[in-house]
């Protein structure tokens, strides 16, 4: 796929979001969910996990601990470290 043109997309998106509705808003929660997976299909996946991880605490603080978005980025960070072989964490 072209999932180097998909990243430089996602991170432009990713900036305009944060700037124009904010950090916290939910689209802009989005936004870093879908660079975090391009990340992790590039094989990028230090930089995925800490993503993944920053959209789990944004969640949390924004939607609450028991949303369903926050539970579905619970699973992202989950599937994003058991591919990199951290099973413990």
């Amino acid at each position: 796929g072209k999932w180097g043109e998909a990243e430089v997309l996602h991170r432009v998106e990713l900036e305009l979001s944060k700037k124009v509705m904010g950090p916290k808003h939910p689209l802009t929660l989005t936004s870093m969910h879908s660079l975090a997976d391009v990340l992790g299909s590039l094989g990028k996946w230090d930089e995925a996990e800490v993503m993944h991880r920053e959209v789990l605490e944004l969640s949390k603080r924004v939607k609450g601990p028991e949303h369903p978005d926050t539970l579905s980025s619970m699973h992202n960070l989950a599937s994003a470290l058991g591919s990199q072989g951290k099973w413990g964490e």
